[in-house]
């Protein structure tokens, strides 16, 4: 081996390492491996099985930097984040505590950019020596990002989801192309749930009805956008209305109808006499006024004395006229 030669650094002051070093060192490492090497070791081996992984990793983040590692994209057009269980994984999440973000309802899609390499950390057993070895085991973007195609496209088959090297946005011809292809997987599953919250809110029992979640719900809203759906179901009226009451099924036929009909469309039973009266959808006397409570039986008989007034000013001008 040749010798080294220092001649020409005599009289250089080399500094030591400051305590922001330390803590921008301590900070990487925790990113990268999940913890310092004092968190991630108990007492007994802090010393030589520490000092092996430290050599192991800076060996193995150098390859990593000669081989080159290129940003993955991971791309969200679902209304809810995309989360993969695993502790590597969770090392990305946000401080809303999710690792990709829900798409909001007219967006177009929500970016997830994975830069940085994740270590694992395998136990290698102790050697003839008696001390531990653990290996830092690397994980970089490209199979951090294909993970989340496993979990959404390949085990859920729910759409929705493009993956793709690079930092850039999803503009290129080919990424516009796998968008409108993810977006019309999408909406395929979207609607698979909006159908089985129809199934649960056909529970005119009311017991399943509770099945219905957020889910649906924002499943329904941006087929809404899109236009897939033509309008409202009735178990999202319910759900978002402001009064938290749910329309019960109609007596006549067990349908349940928007919150806001007076009249079932499906068998004519009255749901609210007073506003179908109001709407002159029935006459005065109608059966369902049965129904009326003294109060709203003075609604009516106003509304009525209002109109025969109206009406009889009405003929009289008529008269005149002619």
């Amino acid at each position: 081996m040749a010798e080294i030669s220092l001649e020409g650094f005599a009289g250089v002051a080399v500094a030591p390492p400051s305590e922001g070093d330390f803590n921008r060192f301590a900070e990487r490492q925790a990113r990268e491996m999940g913890g310092r090497a004092d968190q991630i070791f108990s007492p007994q081996n802090q010393g030589e099985a520490a000092r092996r992984l430290q050599q192991k990793f800076a060996e193995t983040r150098a390859l990593m930097q000669r081989v080159g590692v290129r940003p993955w994209s991971v791309v969200n057009l679902m209304p809810f984040p995309l989360n993969v269980n695993g502790v590597l994984h969770s090392r990305m999440a946000g401080p809303d505590g999710n690792q990709v973000p829900e798409c909001p309802v007219g967006a177009p899609y929500v970016q997830k950019v994975i830069r940085e390499v994740q270590y694992s950390i395998k136990d290698e057993g102790a050697g003839m020596d008696n001390v531990d070895n653990y290996t830092p085991i690397p994980w970089d973007p490209s199979i951090l990002a294909q993970d989340y195609g496993i979990q959404f496209l390949d085990k859920m088959n729910a759409g929705g989801v493009i993956l793709y090297e690079g930092d850039h946005p999803p503009t290129t011809p080919g990424l516009q192309k796998a968008l409108r292809d993810a977006r019309e997987a999408r909406n395929r599953y979207l609607l698979r749930k909006v159908h089985e919250a129809e199934n649960e809110w056909a529970d005119t029992s009311g017991v399943r009805r509770k099945n219905i979640t957020d889910i649906h719900r924002k499943a329904a809203e941006v087929l809404l956008h899109d236009k897939v759906l033509k309008q409202q179901p009735a178990w999202l009226l319910a759900v978002n209305d402001p009064q938290g009451e749910r329309p019960e099924p109609c007596a006549g036929c067990g349908d349940v109808a928007d919150g806001r009909a007076a009249i079932c469309k499906g068998c004519g039973y009255v749901y609210k006499p007073v506003e179908a009266y109001k709407a002159a959808l029935i006459e005065y006397g109608h059966i369902s006024m049965d129904r009326l409570t003294a109060e709203e039986w003075k609604t009516v008989n106003e509304l009525k004395a209002q109109r025969d007034k109206a009406r009889a000013a009405g003929k009289a001008e008529k008269k005149e006229t002619k």
